[in-house]
């Protein structure tokens, strides 16, 4: 009776002339003329039509696939460019970058990335003294407040520093000219007038003082509140001011008349607008638009609404497990920074004021973005509105505060100007068209007019859909002419956990350009999923920037499937080296049978001489043909042909070819 040689029965197979295995079944093939094996790569972009042409660089005529980027006015925060649920704002988002411009939305040229500018210590830009400090260090209540004239006021313990936009010096008020006799609490300007709140230690005592630079001067006012505990902060908003006290029984909220020269009465605890748990404080308000915003780190967002000609709460959002440290409004979408209350992780929310049953609360809540950073507080402290954009400081590391830029055509976040400093940023505003900004405890610092000595940006990371590897052959940059002094390098990884890891060792400089526009391909070699591109910019002198219009790599598709073609021997004839051949009646219909049997499946390919291993699928079975050679006997065979991936030709250690137990690991025996 005719039976398949498998495994269960052939101990041996080369021994008995069988050349290959297919699972667990022996073949002999019928290799002859005009009847090759072959072993041959599939067509690698057969089954792989996915579009990936997103950019005009992305349409060439060059072989292979092109991932380029020549936006990134959407943002950072997108770590895969190729993703299946991608929206279309990906085109133009990156990772992460710092040092550079991405926004361009203070430039009227065309879309370019660029060095920012440094900033320096405020004194140092506008007075030309070496390295002299505005503020003393030694007080960390450091508020700041900008007039109509463009004057700005900064508090430092019972001290106030004036900067004369006009004159574009500092000067110093102290303690004996503006009346403080405890620690200013908070700063806010009506027109070309300021007001203070001062507390002692205890918050049982305190101060409202205002000036009037072409009035009264300096004014301590007394309220109803003077000696029941300590004025906390104090806003302008809506043509009214707002304050808050703390007795250590509650934290108010009052609205003033900024029009008065007299409070005596005001600030009544019975007059507040909402009393908050006294462990908390509001930490901003904002006009919201149809209601005037009040955030505290209780993790309320108040509503105020004007009713009857008076502010009163008209609803309030909580936001769980955070305490709300700064909050903005800009273009109907109100923005709010946090930290998780158990840990040190700020937060970056957006949201819509909606109007509900007459009660104005916060909806559609996403968050923007959070900064984890160990052992750093990373709570957004401080924002600042501008037309096109909404600014906050954050620190992320010991020495280190960055401004975000959150860009309002685009809806795009991403770093803006780095400073230094040890705390987190009280104040940001801008005077004659840069930012000046007070970093708590440490100085005041303002945007100069020299550029970054360096910056970079990372591009998300690129695998044109696929998880299969890429052989990635080209790197190109493209610039507007660079001028002197100026540098820009492009790098890649292969390694995605780099994205997280900006300075890594593991980034390959593709190319190097010190003048021209680039537009030039430049070969690299590497075999990998993902790509990552860096773009670093660098101006040795500070004058002049390079400026950078797109990226792009160039990828081919890595056939890692293979299809092997086998004739099979199915004839009744049986050959066997050294042996004289033997005829088996039914055996090739059998065999036919047992090939058929595995159309479709899954299946694993061994093939004797050449060493291969092929795991994949039986895809067909030829019908049996017959060859009639003119010399020799005639020949029953099949083809078979299995597409697949070839693996390791090492053979699993086993002992179930050998006498003993499994633990040796000694291979099996044979020819």
């Amino acid at each position: 009776m005719a039976r398949v040689a498998s495994t269960s029965n052939v101990r041996n197979p080369r021994r008995f002339g069988y050349d290959i295995r297919l699972d667990n079944i022996y073949l002999r093939t019928a290799v002859g003329p005009d009847r090759a094996m072959t072993i041959q790569s599939s067509d690698v972009q057969q089954g792989q039509q996915v579009n990936v042409k997103q950019n005009p660089e992305d349409f060439t005529s060059n072989l292979g696939r092109i991932y380029s980027r020549n936006n990134f006015s959407a943002g950072q925060g997108l770590d895969t460019a190729h993703r299946s649920d991608g929206k279309p704002d990906d085109v133009n988002r990156f990772w992460d970058s710092k040092g550079i411009d991405v926004f361009h939305g203070d430039d009227e040229t065309a879309y370019h990335i660029h060095l920012l500018y440094t900033t320096d210590q405020a004194k140092d830009v506008d007075e030309g003294t070496t390295d002299t400090a505005i503020l003393s260090g030694t007080y960390t209540n450091n508020y700041m407040t900008q007039t109509t004239n463009g004057n700005i006021y900064v508090t430092d313990g019972t001290t106030v520093h004036e900067y004369d936009a006009t004159a574009g010096t500092w000067s110093s008020i102290l303690a004996a000219t503006n009346g403080a006799t405890y620690n200013f609490t908070g700063a806010a300007a009506f027109g070309n007038t300021v007001y203070f709140t001062t507390a002692d230690a205890t918050n049982s005592n305190s101060e409202f003082i205002h000036y009037e630079p072409d009035g009264h001067g300096w004014s301590t006012h007394n309220t109803a509140f003077n000696t029941l505990g300590g004025l906390t902060g104090v806003w302008f908003v809506k043509n009214t001011l707002f304050v808050t006290g703390n007795d250590g029984t509650a934290e108010y909220v009052w609205e003033g008349d900024a029009f008065a020269d007299s409070w005596a009465s005001a600030f009544a605890t019975g007059d507040a607008i909402i009393e908050v748990e006294p462990t908390h404080q509001i930490t901003g308000i904002v006009d919201g638009g149809a209601v005037v915003l009040a955030a505290s780190t209780d993790g309320n967002v108040y509503s105020f609404k004007l009713s009857s000609g008076i502010f009163v709460n008209q609803g309030q959002t909580k936001i769980p497990f955070e305490e709300i440290h700064s909050i903005a409004a800009a273009e109907g979408i109100i923005f709010f920074g946090t930290k998780e209350n158990t840990r040190s992780v700020g937060r970056l929310y957006r949201a819509e004021l909606v109007n509900a049953d007459d009660l104005y609360v916060l909806a559609n809540r996403q968050l923007v973005k959070e900064w984890v950073v160990n052992n750093v507080d990373t709570t957004p402290h401080a924002m600042f509105v501008s037309r096109d954009s909404v600014y906050m400081g954050v620190k992320e590391a010991t020495n280190e505060v960055n401004l975000w830029r959150y860009y309002l055509p685009t809806g795009g976040l991403a770093r803006d100007l780095q400073t230094v400093g040890n705390s987190y940023v009280s104040g940001i505003t801008q005077s004659n068209g840069k930012f000046v900004v007070v970093v708590e405890g440490s100085d005041v610092y303002k945007e100069t007019s020299t550029y970054e000595a360096e910056g970079y940006l990372v591009l998300s990371a690129a695998d044109f859909f696929t998880a299969e590897s890429k052989q990635f052959v080209g790197a190109e940059i493209s610039t507007v002419t660079m001028p002197a002094d100026t540098q820009v390098s492009l790098q890649y990884s292969t390694r995605f956990e780099d994205l997280d890891a900006p300075e890594s060792a593991t980034f390959t400089n593709a190319l190097t350009q010190l003048g021209g526009t680039g537009d030039e391909e430049k070969q690299i070699a590497e075999v990998s999923r993902y790509i990552i591109g860096k773009v670093i910019l660098k101006s040795t002198d500070g004058v002049s920037t390079p400026k950078v219009k797109s990226v792009q790599f160039r990828a081919l598709a890595r056939p890692e499937l293979v299809v092997a073609q086998i004739p099979i021997n199915i004839s009744d004839r049986v050959e066997r080296p050294g042996r004289k051949p033997l005829k088996v009646k039914g055996l090739g219909d059998t065999l036919y049978k047992a090939l058929r049997a595995k159309e479709g499946d899954s299946v694993t390919l061994e093939i004797f001489e050449p060493q291969e291993i092929i795991k994949g699928v039986v895809e067909q079975i030829s019908y049996p043909i017959q060859s009639n050679d003119v010399v020799g006997s005639d020949t029953m065979y099949a083809i078979i042909t299995v597409r697949g991936t070839r693996q390791g030709t090492i053979e699993e250690v086993t002992s179930i070819h050998t006498p003993g137990i499994a633990s040796w690991g000694i291979m099996r025996y044979g020819a």
